[in-house]
């Protein structure tokens, strides 16, 4: 029997091109094993949700603590679930659900309801929290509540599919519904800031709700049948004004405050993401820029005038530490940086750094939140203020420093 040794040797070849740190097969990654020998009898989780807010797990009971600025415990209360506006309670009060405000001093207890269970969501900074329930089957409506307080019933309306209400975070509100009981033609619905309905049109069917622009005056939809997904079409009370492309693999990250702007990320595979920034009353990209940086985004933090990218960078040693001083775990530091990019043309405009190494953990919850005008930066063990006078008048860090590709 002849041999056919073409498909061999092009394989070696190919082996060899790539060099001996890259194996033609690749070996699955060993699974996490664990962290001490012997049986574990009590692991302890803590980390701060919001400013003053920690959440702590022990024994599987999960309990959140309000403190004051002095240090003394405000309240407690045990949880079955975490939000970042809201913490749904263990306790239930009068046969219904109890949750708590994570950044407001609020509690409220949501009636316990036949039939399937309706979604929950709040605004990050607790301001705005919004029940949507089924009065009866194939039904649906909001209970809209206020510092805590039930300010506005929407509907009930003809539930369309599967749709869930989008809440933006200044607390505008959209929602996907039939426009009667034919089931026959779409509609959407754009609330404003307040839970007050500013707009219902006829729209496309077979649409996602994307995302309420601010005060509920435009929504985006894209659409479900897996034709032109990555087609976004602006609702306003008019009706559908623009349709615009976006790709690859968008995501919308946020709105500019006060405006029809929105930031998209797009990316392919496991590459660093892009920004684009879209005009949606133009309809037209206003610019377009990669990853401020070179390493794994964390968060992203939207403002009027500017844009926080974190980052963690890979940590390049110097000769205070030795050359080759690194965490033994993966033989790897990283170090959070931050971007401020305008918003305006997209150009970078400041760069922080962090002096202190560290491990880059799956786990981490970085993130920006925007609450009562203030801007704060939280992670698991510490959360800051940030005053964004620091970066135009470059101080505390903050310099004109240009990105490491040298944009």
């Amino acid at each position: 029997m002849k041999l056919n040794l073409l498909p061999c040797m092009l394989l070696a070849l190919n082996c060899l091109a790539q060099g001996p740190t890259q194996p033609p097969f690749s070996v699955p990654p060993r699974p996490p094993g664990p962290k001490l020998p012997g049986m574990s009898l009590g692991a302890l989780e803590t980390y701060w949700i919001a400013p003053y807010v920690r959440v702590s797990t022990i024994f599987g009971r999960k309990t959140v603590t309000w403190f004051a600025k002095d240090g003394n415990i405000q309240r407690q209360t045990e949880a079955r679930g975490v939000q970042p506006g809201f913490i749904d309670a263990t306790n239930r009060e009068n046969g219904g659900e109890t949750v708590w405000g994570v950044n407001e001093d609020w509690k409220i207890t949501l009636p316990q309801r036949a039939g399937e269970p309706g979604y929950t969501t709040s605004t990050p900074d607790s301001r705005v929290f919004v029940e949507e329930f089924h009065p009866e089957h194939g039904l649906i409506a909001l209970n809209i509540y206020l510092h805590g307080k039930l300010t506005t019933t929407v509907g009930p309306f003809p539930q369309y599919k599967a749709d869930q209400v989008q809440l933006s975070d200044d607390g505008s509100a959209s929602l996907t519904i039939w426009k009667d009981e034919t089931r026959t033609t779409a509609q959407i619905i754009g609330l404003d800031a307040n839970g007050v309905v500013r707009f219902r049109v006829d729209c496309d069917d077979l649409v996602i709700n994307k995302g309420v622009a601010p005060d509920g005056s435009g929504v985006l939809l894209s659409s479900s049948s897996g034709l032109n997904e990555f087609t976004f079409m602006w609702y306003t009370g008019q009706g559908k004004l623009h349709s615009f492309e976006i790709t690859p693999n968008p995501y919308l990250v946020g709105w500019i405050p006060g405006t029809h702007s929105s930031l998209f990320a797009t990316s392919v595979g496991d590459r660093s993401p892009h920004y684009q920034l879209i005009d949606w009353d133009k309809s037209e990209r206003q610019w377009e820029i990669p990853a401020p940086g070179t390493g794994q985004m964390l968060a992203v933090g939207v403002t009027p005038e500017l844009l926080l990218f974190e980052e963690a960078e890979l940590y390049k040693p110097g000769s205070w530490r030795g050359a080759d001083w690194v965490f033994r775990s993966d033989g790897k530091a990283w170090v959070r940086t931050f971007y401020a990019v305008s918003v305006q043309d997209g150009r970078l405009v400041a760069r922080w750094q962090s002096q202190d190494p560290r491990r880059l953990m799956d786990g981490d919850r970085d993130r920006f939140l925007w609450m009562n005008g203030r801007l704060f930066y939280i992670t698991d063990n510490e959360f800051t203020e940030l005053n964004l006078d620091d970066i135009a008048s470059q101080r505390n860090g903050w310099t004109t420093g240009s990105a490491p590709d040298g944009r």
